[in-house]
């Protein structure tokens, strides 16, 4: 899978499947110093993805400091080739200025034995 590197960021996509809805959420941004994938709310609206009372609620922080989000269990994540079902994600609010519409953290990176190849600027599995 290809990455874009601009501002000093990589780039790429991922899609999810929610209750028989797909979409490729793009200009997500691959972060292995992220433990956990976080997709901004707004981008999965359409999906019915949205925080209800039976969520799990949790803290996300970094540099830029805390905030909230919501866990909910995906039916389905494809990232490039690597497809895995039921996976937990959390969703939350993304500065809308940065035009990054999700991070993809370790537990994915991780699980899909992922290989980031700066030279060539693609992302493959091992």
């Amino acid at each position: 899978m290809n990455l874009d590197y601009k501002n000093g960021l990589l780039y790429t996509s991922i899609t999810l499947t929610y209750q028989g809805k797909s979409a490729v959420i793009e200009q997500v941004i691959v972060d292995t110093g992220a433990a956990q994938t976080l997709i901004s709310a707004d981008a999965v609206f359409d999906l019915g993805i949205y925080a209800t009372p039976h969520d799990e609620l949790t803290i996300m922080s970094g540099i830029g400091g805390m905030d909230y989000a919501f866990r909910k269990r995906i039916d389905r994540v494809t990232f490039g080739s690597f497809e895995v079902h039921s996976l937990p994600l959390d969703f939350g609010n993304l500065d809308e200025g940065f035009g990054i519409n999700g991070i993809i953290g370790l537990d994915i990176l991780v699980k899909g034995k992922f290989i980031i190849d700066l030279a060539d600027m693609i992302i493959l599995q091992k």
